[in-house]
């Protein structure tokens, strides 16, 4: 798996340059090129911030996992996947059920009704 940086791509399509961002963002000139070319190590996040804010978008355009071909293989265990798979659909099946429990609930207001002593 491969995570790519489509820094170039947003900043070009909001028409600026790499030394406008490297102003903006506080940084060297060298910096916003090493992640624009995905030379970069790492991104802090408040750099992540910085940057979605400036180019006005989220994270998960900025940052695109691609997938390597392997073949259809996962790098994940069958195992890890599996229980990552049922989690999210006990949390989808927990949210279903407490939204049908919650209509319930409202379902069986019945009127006040007072009893004789």
């Amino acid at each position: 798996m491969a995570v790519e940086v489509r820094l170039k791509e947003i900043r070009n399509a909001r028409g600026i340059s790499q030394n406008e961002l490297a102003r903006r963002l506080e940084m060297s000139l060298a910096n916003v090129q090493k992640i624009e070319y995905g030379k970069a190590k790492s991104i802090p996040l408040d750099t992540l911030d910085k940057l979605c804010q400036i180019l006005q978008c989220e994270v998960g355009e900025l940052l695109v996992r691609v997938p390597e071909d392997d073949g259809g293989s996962s790098e994940l265990p069958t195992s890890v996947m599996t229980a990552t798979t049922v989690q999210d659909k006990s949390t989808e099946m927990s949210k279903s059920t407490r939204s049908q429990k919650t209509k319930r609930a409202v379902g069986i207001a019945l009127p006040f009704e007072k009893k004789s002593a």
